[in-house]
This record gives C-alpha cells, structure tokens and sequence, in this order.
C-alpha cells in the first residue's frame, strides 16, 4: 500500500516506516572495508599479481553447498583484459537484480536490470528522448554549477559538511529542477535513494536492509505519482517529466504512468546514489593527496573543464565508486579459451568484476600507481563497460564537473574531522559526511 501523499513525520525523523537515522550506524567492517578499498590496494595487487580469476578449487567445491559457505560459489576477477571480458559479455554474465527492481517499482523493470531485448531497446529510446543529450550544457551543467557557487556563497573558513551539503545537495535538486519530481525534503530524499541503491545493486543485503529499502521505495513511488499528477494539470516545459508526459500523449504510446513511473524511479538511482558515491570518493582522494588536488585546482582556476574532468575521473581511478559490479553466470564460462591456461567457472557462480583492480594493471595500464590526467579512455571503466555502460554518463560528467569547479578553486581546502581524512558512509560505500574547510 502506497503512502499517504503528505507523508507523516516524527519527531525522529522517520517517514512512514523509513527511519534516516539507520543510515549513520556504521559497522564494524567500515575501518577494514576502507583499508581494502583504499588506494593503494595492497592485497587486490597483490592477488591480481598471482592469478586473473579468483576461485573455490574443484576439489573444495562440494563445500559451497555447506552452511556458511555459499560465499565459496563467488568468483572474483582481477585483471583488466577478463574483467573488460565479463562486462562485455552480458548474454553470458547478465545482471541479477532486475527483480529487485521490478519490486521495488511494483511492477516495471529498468534498463539497468534488463536483458539486451526488444524491451531494452524501447525503454533506452524513452530514456533518451526523455534526457537529451542537448540539455547537458545547460540543464545540468549551468544549473551545477549555479547550485554550487549557492551553496560555497559565505561558507568562507568556516566548516561544512562537504557530502551532505554539497555533493549530495546539487544532484538532489537536479531531480527536482531537471528531472520534474516534486521533492519535499532533499536530504530524506537522497536518504531514500542511498538505502534503494544498496538494496538494489548490492549482492546481498540483511532483513533491517530489506525493510529500510522497501520503505523508501514507497516514499519514492508517492513522490513521483505526485509528481506525474501535478504535471498533467500544470506542464513542466523542458523536465524529463515533462518530455515523458508529452510521448504518453502521443497518439499509440505505449507510455504509460507506470512506465513513467518505472523511467523516473530508475534514473533518480542511477542519479544521485552514483553521483555521491563518485563525489565523494574524488573528494576523499582529492584532500588524502594533495598533489592531486594542486592538479584539479590548477585546472578549474584556468578554466578548463575538460582537464578538470579528466583530474578527477584520475581521482576516481584511484578510489572507484565500489570495487566493481557483480554478475551471475548461468550456464558456465571458460576464460582463455583456446589458449595456454584456460580458466574455467562452473555454471550458476556468481562472479565480481573487481573494476578497482583492474584500471591498475599494469598488464595493460601505463604506470598505473602515477596520477596522469592525460592518459587514454581505454584505461578507465568508471562508466563500465558494455551493455550496461552508464546511461547517465553525460550528465553525471557535467554534474560531477560543475560542482567540484567551484570547490577546488578555493584556498586550503582540508578535512576539518581527522587528519586521515575518512568519510563517514552507509553500507561501507556510500559517503553521507565529510566535514571540510576552506578560504575564499
């Protein structure tokens, strides 16, 4: 059953059955979680060093079907040429949260949990005609880095809370000026999407994890039935929303409110969740690294984005959004065949692509320990690859650009909370704090 449209409220905060405050209880793995993560990767170099597949031996296999030891069923893969190869072969090693969204949603699948049908192909032309790559400029790039400048305006030496103020704040009102949803309070919305996004695209996620994704997708649900109602008495000229009525009018659509609904509700978690998760992990290494930070100021102050963006996709190579995405594999699969030492996975593994792991190969990676803002595309995946390549990409280059120009020109710049410069996250991996300082 759908929330009431004006949600109700408590003095703690929680909203019809969705409590904020569950997202700030760190857990115990967070300090290992961030060691493991971090640059430089010690044990992720070390492992990829010694083999490209991680996995359970054959002769230990009948284990996996053990208590506790279904982990034994996860293949890990490590270098940069097999995890390009799993990316790349989506028939072969195709998402397995598609239900996760259909749930959530109550009903419509998104292209991110889709298979490569004629369903995909649909619902990729509503997404683009709905987000046109002409807005880029504008609607998201003038609108971040207005949002921005806002946002720094008279927060000289003094401290703020660069996530949540900032790197959280700016995509969230995009949602509301770009994408059309009506948003009541940004910071339980974005909070919303965080707790969709673990559940979601994480590999597992616990009963307390369920609950707290499950209320924030009715949140979100009403948010954007709302929204679609109030745009059809009152039109949005130039919102997604907009653009997405406007191909429900035409005449045979197939675009239903549902499938607006379905539209919207995917790419608000592809949005926010990914933009903070990118964000925040530039900031950490940008003020962990100085010289790094010397690099993107160095280019916001000449004015020059694109060397701006290029320091600090450079910065997220260093520390990605999650070591990479994972994947199930049905029917098998045999890496390198045909050749020398060929790799074989039994049917049914899940499989995680560590993305971190390999854009640091030096396999395939020119000096790959050294931040060099020049080096080729080809290096990177922080957009993945493939089939489910970012579909967002564009505007999240534009958001992440405009809104780290303005940060990175001001002066002394630091983390204000500890001098090892740690984000405090939800799930080990979303950033919700990071308290800095800067002068004007």
């Amino acid at each position: 059953m759908e929330p009431k449209s004006a949600p109700a409220q408590s003095a703690a905060g929680a909203v019809d059955g969705f409590d904020p405050a569950k997202l700030e209880n760190a857990s115990w793995r967070s300090p290992i979680v961030d060691w493991l993560l971090s640059y430089p990767h010690h044990l992720i170099c070390i492992a990829r060093r010694l083999t490209p597949v991680l996995r359970c031996p054959s002769w230990l296999a009948w284990l996996k079907y053990a208590p506790g030891f279904s982990w034994l069923s996860w293949v890990v893969v490590l270098r940069y040429d097999e995890v390009r190869e799993v990316l790349a072969h989506s028939r072969d090693f195709p998402v397995a949260w598609g239900h996760r969204m259909i749930e959530v949603t109550q009903g419509k699948n998104f292209v991110l949990g889709m298979r490569q049908d004629k369903a995909y192909a649909l619902s990729y032309e509503q997404l683009a005609r709905a987000f046109p790559r002409e807005d880029v400029p504008t609607r998201i790039g003038k609108a971040s880095r207005k949002l921005a400048k806002e946002i720094l305006a008279g927060k000289d030496r003094q401290e703020f809370d660069a996530i949540e103020e900032l790197i959280t704040a700016v995509p969230t009102r995009l949602c509301r000026s770009y994408f059309g949803i009506r948003i009541d309070d940004e910071a339980l919305f974005a909070k919303w999407t965080l707790a969709i996004s673990a559940y979601i695209f994480g590999p597992s996620t616990d009963a307390d994890g369920v609950a707290l994704a499950r209320a924030a997708a009715a949140n979100l649900r009403q948010a954007i039935r709302t929204s679609i109602a109030e745009t059809r008495k009152q039109p949005q000229a130039g919102t997604a929303l907009q653009h997405l009525i406007d191909m429900s009018n035409e005449p045979a659509s197939t675009v239903t409110d549902d499938v607006i609904l379905g539209q919207l509700f995917g790419m608000v978690l592809g949005f926010i969740p990914t933009n903070v998760l990118a964000g925040g992990n530039i900031l950490e290494t940008l003020l962990r690294k100085p010289e790094f930070m010397q690099r993107a100021r160095a280019a916001a102050i000449a004015g020059d984005d694109d060397l701006l963006w290029r320091c600090l996709r450079e910065a997220l190579r260093f520390r990605h959004i999650n070591p990479g995405p994972w994947r199930i594999c049905p029917n098998g699969y045999v890496f390198g065949a045909g050749g020398p030492d060929p790799i074989r996975i039994s049917a049914d593994s899940k499989v995680l692509a560590i993305i971190q792991s390999a854009m640091f190969d030096e396999r395939r990676i020119e000096r790959p320990q050294v931040f060099d803002p020049e080096r080729r595309d080809e290096d990177y995946m922080v957009f993945g690859v493939g089939q489910h390549w970012c579909l967002g990409a564009y505007i999240a280059v534009a958001q992440l650009t405009q809104t780290f120009k303005p940060l990175v020109r001001m002066k002394s710049l630091v983390s204000v909370d500890n001098a090892k410069v740690r984000t405090a996250r939800f799930n080990d991996l979303f950033p919700l704090h990071l308290k800095v300082r800067f002068e004007a």
